[in-house]
């Protein structure tokens, strides 16, 4: 009895802290390490000790896509950790003179560009802006897709995502590699945000999914043929609190029953953005051998690419039962169904619209059944 009372209360603490995690061990336990709890512009939440940045002080950092989302907040906050300058690029001038407006409160260089569309000129404006070279890139320019498979327009989706999701950050990172002689000079550090779903595909995702394992396998390789003097770490963030949804290829509307309905995420499934771009910041940097690729996201999502990575089998099958929910909830009201709890939900009012809509055969079965009992 008493091995019992242990054993369930052992495993109700372990649940509780794993449902917690909000990044996979190794850099959840690291960030408590060099973080503590303070108010910081009237919030409270963590922040980094002063002697845990000295890999940072007086360098010079390149954040593409920074004029939102966790981009924008990346920036925010490396601007507290003593770099010497700033550069920011984005496809929206005005938002990015804002999120250089919030950078400037010492006397940090900021410099600001919208991100010209060949990939020399902005190379060229970003080495000027940094004078002597530039030591951190971090990619985090992207673009969501959520529409199923078969009615995304694979004309417009492909060249467009694959653009900006991939050729456009590999592109770039090879031309300032080259650009800046970081091979001559022997160090050089790029920060690539992809997504979890470069570890396994998402239903609605597709190609989206598809772009985000390019991106993920290139760098994975530039980084194992280049490991004498180039860093690389591979951020694979989750659901996170920015504007993702609102810019998604899908457009901003869905044809159903109720087009009016914009795309969107049950904020419940999100992380903040701020707790993101802090948990990047650690992995940035922690020691690379333990951090060349990290999985930012609030369960399930930590869950989710575990199995995607350690138990495939059983990833398949939850990816078969996920699928026909979250089409279910996308043609409805245009939801990107990721919380948990709303999911099971709709899995247990809808169950046998549900089970024809994914499959016909469980139906055919009850109904022959039912025709040998009266037969009976």
């Amino acid at each position: 009895m008493y091995r019992r009372a242990t054993l369930i209360i052992f495993l109700s603490i372990a649940t509780h802290f794993i449902w917690f995690l909000d990044a996979n061990p190794l850099l959840y336990f690291y960030d408590i390490y060099i973080t503590i709890f303070a108010t910081h512009d009237s919030v409270d939440r963590r922040v980094f000790l002063p002697d845990s940045l000295p890999q940072l002080e007086n360098k010079k950092i390149w954040i593409t896509g920074a004029s939102s989302g966790i981009g924008a907040e990346l920036a925010i906050q490396l601007s507290y950790t003593g770099v010497s300058h700033l550069i920011l690029s984005g496809r929206n001038i005005n938002r990015l003179e804002s999120v250089a407006q919030s950078c400037r409160h010492d006397e940090r260089e900021i410099q600001v560009s919208a991100e010209p569309t060949m990939l020399d000129e902005a190379v060229q404006t970003a080495l000027e802006a940094a004078s002597s070279g530039i030591d951190i890139l971090v990619l985090n320019a992207g673009q969501y897709q959520l529409s199923p498979a078969l009615e995304t327009k694979l004309d417009d989706a492909i060249p467009q995502l694959m653009q900006t999701n991939f050729i456009g950050p590999a592109s770039l990172s090879q031309k300032l590699i080259q650009n800046d002689k970081w091979k001559e000079r022997g160090y050089g550090h790029i920060v690539t945000v992809a997504s979890l779903m470069a570890r396994g595909a998402s239903p609605l995702n597709s190609v989206y999914s598809s772009t985000k394992h390019a991106l993920r396998s290139y760098f994975a390789s530039l980084a194992a043929e280049e490991r004498s003097w180039l860093r690389v770490d591979i951020v694979l963030p989750g659901a996170t609190a920015t504007n993702l949804w609102s810019s998604s290829l899908s457009g901003t509307s869905i044809k159903n029953d109720s087009p009016n309905q914009l795309l969107h995420a049950d904020d419940r499934s999100k992380m903040a953005v701020q707790r993101c771009a802090q948990l990047i910041i650690s992995s940035l940097i922690g020691p690379n051998f333990l951090f060349y690729e990290t999985w930012i996201t609030r369960q399930p999502g930590l869950l989710w690419v575990y199995l995607a990575s350690h138990a495939p089998s059983t990833f398949q099958l939850a990816t078969n039962i996920i699928a026909p929910l979250r089409l279910d909830m996308w043609r409805r009201n245009g939801e990107d169904a990721l919380y948990l709890p709303t999911l099971l939900l709709n899995l247990w009012k809808n169950r046998r619209g549900i089970l024809v809509v994914g499959d016909s055969k469980p139906k055919q079965r009850k109904e022959q059944r039912q025709g040998k009992k009266e037969t009976r």
